[in-house]
């Protein structure tokens, strides 16, 4: 698999990583204000982080792909 292929796997990676962190906290801030929205602020504190990681080393692989060819 080349460096463009690896990256846009670790893109998707961190996109589904942020998505599963910071959307139960969206959806619990807005629709449930009231609830105690603890698992969510824990997804967003544990795995949104590593999704950002995520995206920006398949940023980074994703361009040296594209350059090298």
């Amino acid at each position: 698999m080349t460096t463009f292929r690896w990256g846009i796997a670790f893109i998707q990676l961190g996109m589904l990583l942020l998505a599963i962190g910071l959307v139960p906290l969206a959806i619990m801030a807005l629709l449930f204000p009231g609830v105690s929205n603890l698992v969510p602020v824990l997804l967003s504190l544990s795995v949104a982080p590593l999704g950002g990681l995520c995206l920006i080393a398949g940023l980074v692989m994703w361009g040296i792909g594209k350059v090298r060819g």
